[in-house]
């Protein structure tokens, strides 16, 4: 009798061991491809906002706004799923607001489009800016610096008239030739990546300083690091922009067939 005591509290025991926890939750960890998914359309919506969305479709900019959020919770509260099927429906209304867009930038006065340009460059130049581009004596890029030349990437390949100058520049150890030549290398390494993500590879030239622009303390690695880097420069070409037809925002809802995905 005694024995099957002692084993009948030995089950109990291992049975509320096993209990799962208020703290604990059914859904498996949060998926890391949907998460950087939702990092990116949260850069796209940033970039609709600088080109004037907000301002020209306010209801539409708001809709689709209102989607990256509930998609954003239900992929923290691990509803995965769910969230896939929310971005589907996001990435259609984001196709739908692009194509809107261009056409109000090319036929409306609905936004200043100098001061959208300048915004969209001085984002352009800080993301191609980021620090701990290259290690030591390597063209791969950094993590940090790749994703910022992927969104990079995504304002340039927009704007067919601006040119992108790059230029490779080393630390001061090596020889001069070899620093000249891995400044060249780096440079073409952003190059083809740009390329890879759109960018028409007719808008990119690269050049290199190597070490020569590159003044640093011996003793301090922060500055030698800084000098790994890719210079980049925009210049503006607004010769080779069409001219735009100038509509009255009042003609919107005449004009919006045309920018149905059959019509396009």
């Amino acid at each position: 009798m005694g024995k099957l005591l002692s084993l009948l509290i030995m089950f109990l025991l291992s049975s509320c061991a096993t209990w799962p926890t208020t703290s604990d939750t059914p859904y498996s960890a949060p998926d890391v491809d949907q998460w950087h998914e939702l990092e990116h359309h949260g850069f796209e919506l940033q970039l609709l906002a600088t080109r004037g969305a907000k301002l020209c479709l306010p209801g539409q900019y708001q809709r689709l706004a209102n989607l990256h959020d509930k998609a954003g919770q239900e992929h923290k509260a691990g509803f995965t799923d769910d969230a896939d099927i929310t971005l589907l429906t996001y990435q259609t209304q984001f196709a739908k607001i692009q194509r809107q867009m261009d056409w109000l930038e090319h036929h409306t006065e609905c936004l200043d489009t100098r001061y959208s340009e300048i915004q969209l460059r001085d984002q352009f130049l800080l993301l191609m800016r980021v620090d701990n581009q290259f290690a030591f004596n390597r063209v791969k890029l950094l993590p940090d610096y790749q994703n910022a030349l992927r969104r990079a990437a995504a304002i340039l390949k927009r704007q067919e008239h601006w040119q992108l100058e790059l230029t490779g520049h080393t630390d001061t150890i090596g020889t001069e030739q070899s620093n000249y030549q891995l400044g060249m290398r780096r440079a073409d390494t952003v190059r083809r990546y740009m390329i890879e993500q759109g960018v028409d590879s007719h808008q990119i030239s690269i050049f290199s300083a190597g070490e020569k622009e590159s003044f640093e303390d011996p003793n301090s690695r922060t500055q030698r690091l800084s000098n790994r880097k890719v210079e980049a420069r925009v210049l503006v070409d607004h010769h080779t922009r069409s001219p735009h037809r100038v509509y009255s925002l009042s003609d919107w809802h005449a004009v919006k067939e045309q920018l149905t995905p059959g019509s396009l």
